[in-house]
């Protein structure tokens, strides 16, 4: 994908969008494979930052605690959304699933860039309350705003690419990328790129915060009393009911263990 070749000479510009780099098998499997689990870790990220603000939101004195509580609401909210798309683009290929894949590209770049300035409100909100860094509301700030001018490019190239490549097929030429419009289409895939990285940047600023979160594994309480001697016990329409298991259940080998 890095070059082509074309009536006997290098075409350099054919630098692909993100999609288009895993289009066949096995390619696109582990690409997909990839970015659901980068989808997940994001959605993790998302969840964890809602839950550091909604901290200092309900222990520390902060004025409209409400109201800034039910914006981080919609952050939360707005990330996890931005997570499905992003899973999305990667199990709906563009070239057969043309729909559903452009709907999770709209969810991962355009509820990403709103939750990104979201985020940023709310760190400059904490900051203004102490807490917080202001280098990191800084970054924030300039990383949303490199990534709504990248958003903007690559909506407006990616427009007028398709539309030159819609005419050109009226006449027979397949080749819009190389002949027509070679530079609009460069500008396009790589402030596609430059979206998808601002967005992973963005993440990356949550690691001065989460450096003051100490995170316990799950406690597994047992209730004894529902499982001994092999027993069940449940409620339905408010009866009790026991049951006994055909095996007992405390007899077990100890060589399997």
């Amino acid at each position: 994908y890095g070059i082509s070749i074309k009536s006997g000479s290098v075409q350099p510009n054919d630098f692909p969008y993100i999609s288009y780099t895993a289009i066949e098998a096995p390619e696109r499997c582990v690409f997909g494979q990839l970015i659901n689990i980068g989808a997940v870790l994001l959605g993790m990220n998302v969840w964890v930052r809602y839950l550091f603000v909604k901290e200092i939101f309900l222990k520390k004195k902060v004025q409209d605690v409400i109201k800034w509580q039910r914006v981080n609401i919609a952050g939360i909210i707005l990330g996890f959304l931005s997570a499905l798309g992003i899973s999305m683009v990667a199990n709906f290929q563009t070239v057969v699933q043309r729909g559903p894949h452009y709907v999770g590209a709209g969810l991962a770049f355009g509820l990403g860039l709103a939750y990104c300035w979201l985020q940023t409100r709310l760190s400059w909100k904490l900051r203004s309350e102490k807490y917080g860094n202001h280098f990191v509301a800084v970054a924030q700030l300039v990383n949303s705003i490199a990534l709504t001018v990248f958003l903007l490019l690559f909506a407006v190239t990616k427009i007028i690419y398709k539309v030159q490549e819609a005419r050109d097929l009226k006449k027979g030429i397949t080749d819009t990328k190389f002949t027509t419009v070679p530079e609009v289409y460069l500008v396009s895939t790589i402030s596609e790129w430059l979206v998808a990285t601002s967005v992973l940047t963005f993440a990356l600023t949550f690691m001065w915060d989460f450096r003051a979160l100490v995170m316990e594994t799950p406690r597994v309480n047992v209730n004894f009393e529902l499982i001994e001697n092999g027993e069940t016990r449940s409620v339905t329409n408010g009866t009790q009911k026991n049951s006994k298991d055909d095996t007992n259940m405390n007899t077990i080998n100890s060589s399997v263990l």
